[in-house]
């Protein structure tokens, strides 16, 4: 079984996942190379030549790192390879939408045959990009929020940086009015955010969609009209505790493809927590599918 490690250059990596890549390196049924990342895009090439090549690829990094293989692996077309992954980011929200496997009850080999999880991959393009994405993209507040994280990581570390970005965010923030079509529905106001869930889990173990699992074959939209920092604050338990939230500004849907239009100016989003902007986006479902075990 030939099999493709690619590890975040700059993250360290836990002892237990140290002795786990060990014990595969051991297995003489595996074939096994590492590669560690080393810039932006890194693992998207690397994915993206594996394709076709390996059997499996094992990641080890966080929700950026994820959405780097998935984006490199949809780049050409054919079957993918399995993704076996090792949490190793900051927020690494879309491993808690499973249950993780105990890495050494089974030998690797055991453990990588195993039948994974089926997900079919969205997408979301812009005027700019088609950008592919695992677990949940939003448009308005979240992508204002990935904006400042980026500032806050480099001055306060990552620690603290999440909560700080989203204080911020709160104050400068200002809901856009946004077209919104999907299903038969057409609506034309200002929203706070527009969160598209494949999975339920974001912003650091937030459960913003509950219920909602990436086996599932559609998007839990999750609309939040034009709420305050009080709104956010008071139903902050029920996010974490992945209860629904119950407000006249604040409504679930489901769909399997939807557009967001801005007419005046650009709106900004992410992806898995990657960046993006556009005036125009547009979601929907790939014919990508991707096996994933934990």
């Amino acid at each position: 079984m030939k099999v493709l490690a690619i590890i975040h250059g700059a993250r360290k990596i836990d002892a237990t996942y140290k002795r786990f890549l060990a014990t595969c390196q051991e297995d003489i049924t595996l074939n096994l190379s590492i590669e560690y990342t080393s810039r932006i895009g890194h693992a998207s090439a690397l994915a993206s030549e594996a394709k076709g090549n390996v059997d499996l690829i094992i990641i080890h990094g966080g929700d950026g790192l994820i959405n780097e293989v998935v984006n490199g692996l949809c780049a050409n077309k054919g079957l993918n390879p399995k993704v076996f992954i090792l949490p190793g980011g900051t927020g690494n929200d879309f491993i808690r939408n499973f249950k993780q496997s105990p890495l050494f009850e089974t030998k690797p080999f055991v453990l990588f045959h195993r039948q994974g999880t089926k997900i079919h991959i969205p997408f979301c393009q812009t005027e700019r990009e088609i950008r592919f994405f695992i677990n949940i993209s939003d448009v308005g507040f979240g992508g204002h929020v990935v904006n400042a994280l980026n500032y806050f990581r480099k001055t306060y570390g990552t620690n603290s940086a999440y909560i700080l970005a989203v204080l911020r965010t709160f104050v400068s923030y200002k809901a856009n009015t946004i077209t919104l079509k999907f299903n038969e529905t057409h609506m034309e106001q200002p929203f706070f955010m527009i969160a598209v869930c494949h999975g339920a889990v974001f912003g650091n173990g937030m459960v913003i969609a509950p219920g909602k699992h990436p086996n599932k074959s559609y998007f839990e939209l999750v609309i939040l009209g034009d709420v305050t920092l009080w709104d956010y604050l008071k139903n902050l338990w029920k996010l974490k505790r992945g209860v629904r939230i119950r407000h006249p500004k604040i409504h679930y849907y489901q769909t399997t493809s939807l557009q967001i239009r801005s007419s005046s100016q650009e709106l900004l989003g992410e992806a898995d927590g990657e960046a993006l902007d556009g005036k125009v986006f547009t979601y929907g479902f790939s014919t990508e599918t991707l096996e994933v075990l934990c």
